[in-house]
């Protein structure tokens, strides 16, 4: 039966070769540091896994990957469907519900505006197609859908719709409202990088999704969280959460640095990006030498 996700879920990158090929050996490197270091769940097809840079035959060979290297886990998968035709979209979450994943993660549509109602109806029909688990992104800076609460007029009819990821900056209003409209049965996840984790908690978000990079010093913070040690858990984070604000300013800047990390940590072989990308400037690589640093010195004292 699955759970809730909560915590920690990061989004997991997709490593290439210098040439540009999935590199599918690096990716279950990935997959298996992820599981090692206690992490519940993941999402899978996130703007950190350059998901619109991908084919489909590479996204179904990815999927059928991660659900064969996380038997035996407690990793719970999450697979975003960001298709912006409805009957694509729809088809797509039957095939990843027919895999085996836990949660659809369903990305509203954006392109050329779509009104809320046509909104609605692309939602509706993913909800109706499958019956598992889903997450619902709402992100009104991309357009579409600008009040959460239109989201909401959903949860009644469809009970599958468990978790809305709150991504509008900031995210507090909007989690507050979906935990007041839906008396707490739909919870809450807040996404860019863990930014708004502080206030997203108090407003009652019950976890996050950053990049994976990182993922351990997240988890890291999370134990303070866990432990009811708000005083820790703030510290823990104004420890690295200013270097991922720092890298948010350009997305694609984000994936470049997060797969540097990666590479340095020995996780994956290269931090080749499909363009386009962003460049690394010498300031990033002093950032990210500062935060590898930290890293260290968390693992040794762990």
């Amino acid at each position: 039966m699955t759970s809730t996700i909560e915590g920690v879920c990061p989004v997991l990158a997709v490593p290439f070769t210098n040439e540009g090929e999935v590199d599918y050996e690096s990716f279950a490197s990935l997959v298996e540091w992820i599981i090692s270091i206690g992490t519940k769940s993941t999402l899978f097809f996130g703007v950190a896994s350059e998901n619109i840079k991908l084919s489909d035959p590479e996204r179904y060979s990815l999927l059928e990957m991660l659900l064969d290297l996380r038997q035996g886990s407690q990793l719970q998968v999450i697979a975003s469907v960001a298709d912006h035709s409805a009957e694509l979209a729809v088809k797509r979450a039957h095939d990843y519900q027919s895999m085996g994943v836990d949660y659809i993660n369903i990305l509203p549509p954006t392109f050329f505006a779509p009104t809320s109602d046509q909104v609605r109806k692309h939602i509706s029909m993913i909800l109706g197609a499958v019956s598992i688990p889903t997450v619902i992104q709402h992100l009104p800076q991309a357009g579409g859908m600008q009040d959460v609460g239109e989201l909401l007029k959903l949860a009644d009819q469809f009970p599958n719709m468990r978790i809305i990821k709150c991504e509008a900056n900031p995210p507090m209003e909007s989690i507050v409202k979906v935990r007041e409209v839906t008396n707490d049965r739909v919870k809450t996840l807040i996404g860019w990088g863990g930014i708004y984790w502080k206030d997203g908690v108090k407003a009652g978000a019950q976890g996050i999704q950053p990049g994976c990079g990182l993922t351990d010093l997240y988890h890291w913070a999370q134990v303070s969280l866990s432990d009811g040690d708000d005083v820790e858990f703030a510290a823990r984070l104004d420890k690295f959460i200013p270097y991922i604000a720092t890298w948010l300013q350009d997305l694609e800047l984000l994936i470049a640095v997060e797969k540097r990390i990666l590479q340095r940590r020995g996780i994956i072989a290269t931090d080749y990006c499909r363009n386009p990308t962003s460049k690394i400037t010498a300031q990033n690589e002093r950032e990210i030498a500062e935060v590898l640093a930290l890293v260290e010195s968390v693992a040794t004292n762990v």
